[in-house]
């Protein structure tokens, strides 16, 4: 009797055991893994859709930033699998509901972050409310707007952030708004604006519109507000959202290092002499167990995407259609916002 009852009670406790571990959620990293594909939701924020955001379409940026976590979880010939969300509140809706593991950039301030139940990264890109002027406009710095009629969307955030800074520089504000983004455009494109207000890569995007339809602009230097985009998983699962934030930081540190999509394996070759550049390559053995990755992961990403900087220039900058200057995105060491944290 006695061997029964022990054996009923390790029945019993076994049982117990597979209900419990059935119980408990798989990690996304091991869905991921089991799926063989990264599902990465895209925000192509049309204006049309909302008067909170005003980015400029970023998809080749953010699918670069979902395939380096691809590549880190599933190797180089990973696979993503995109949605495309026509705002941020769609995204966040998306990821909230499952529907994807990451969005690869979402705007990172107070509104998004609080009570939304979702982690962010640093910011992946500082954009901001710049001026778009014609090429022939005698402005050459922001301050040089006043009195001048000012496009921009009505009722949305660009509006607010310029009233309040040609307020806080006690410059005349003449304001132009309009309900419609073509209308808009056309009214600049015709003379009728002193200048074009909007986040910056929207403005990048309007101006390589209008260069196609023979239209010469120039973005002014200034931004006139702060408005950091950012990576954003779920709050449920802290190895995914740890492993994602050091795929970002990972992107900046090579920057930073000087290791490129051209030199990694030279850089790793000669790591033993740099002891960051040795842990940031797994020669130290510590990079990838933490994380659920194996050590190698960091130049594996590095060798398919190349660093922040080469990304940016890709899908952003001088290498894009976009020409959008680095500015807060470039390194602090050269005067932008862009800086990892220890890699030790």
């Amino acid at each position: 009797m006695r061997a029964w009852a022990a054996y009923t009670m390790l029945a019993m406790a076994l049982i117990a055991h597979d209900v419990a571990c059935a119980a408990e959620p798989s990690s996304k990293l091991s869905r991921v893994r089991a799926a063989g594909v990264l599902r990465c939701g895209i925000d192509q924020e049309q204006a049309e859709y909302s008067t909170s955001d005003d980015h400029g379409n970023r998809e080749a940026f953010d699918a670069d930033l979902c395939r380096a976590v691809a590549v880190a979880v599933l190797g180089k010939d990973a696979l993503v699998r995109a949605t495309h969300y026509l705002d941020d509140r769609a995204a966040m809706q998306g990821l909230n509901a499952g529907e994807v593991e990451m969005v690869a950039s979402l705007s990172d301030d107070f509104t998004h972050t609080v009570g939304t139940h979702l982690t962010f990264t640093q910011p992946v890109l500082w954009d901001g409310v710049g001026f778009l002027v014609l090429a022939q406009s005698p402005a050459m710095r922001a301050r040089q707007l006043s009195g001048k009629k000012i496009c921009f969307l009505a009722e949305t955030t660009v509006e607010e952030s310029v009233r309040a800074w040609f307020a806080r520089e006690h410059l005349e504000f003449v304001p132009f708004p309009f309900q419609e983004e073509g209308e808009m455009q056309a009214a600049f494109a015709t003379g009728n604006c002193g200048a074009l207000a909007g986040d910056r890569t929207r403005l990048a995007e309007t101006r390589t519109e209008l260069t196609r339809r023979g239209k010469q602009t120039r973005l002014l230097p200034e931004c006139v507000s702060k408005d950091p985009l950012a990576t954003a998983v779920r709050e449920d699962d802290p190895q995914w959202a740890a492993l994602v934030n050091w795929v970002m930081e990972a992107l900046i540190q090579a920057e930073e290092s000087g290791v490129t999509q051209a030199n990694v394996k030279a850089m790793r070759a000669r790591a033993d002499s740099d002891p960051l550049l040795r842990f940031l390559l797994g020669g130290s053995r510590e990079v990838g167990s933490a994380l659920g990755l194996d050590d190698d992961w960091v130049a594996r990403v590095i060798a398919a995407m190349g660093n922040y900087g080469e990304i940016y220039a890709r899908d952003l900058g001088s290498g894009s259609s976009l020409k959008l200057p680095r500015g807060e995105n470039n390194l602090r060491a050269h005067g932008g916002a862009m800086t990892a944290l220890p890699f030790k």
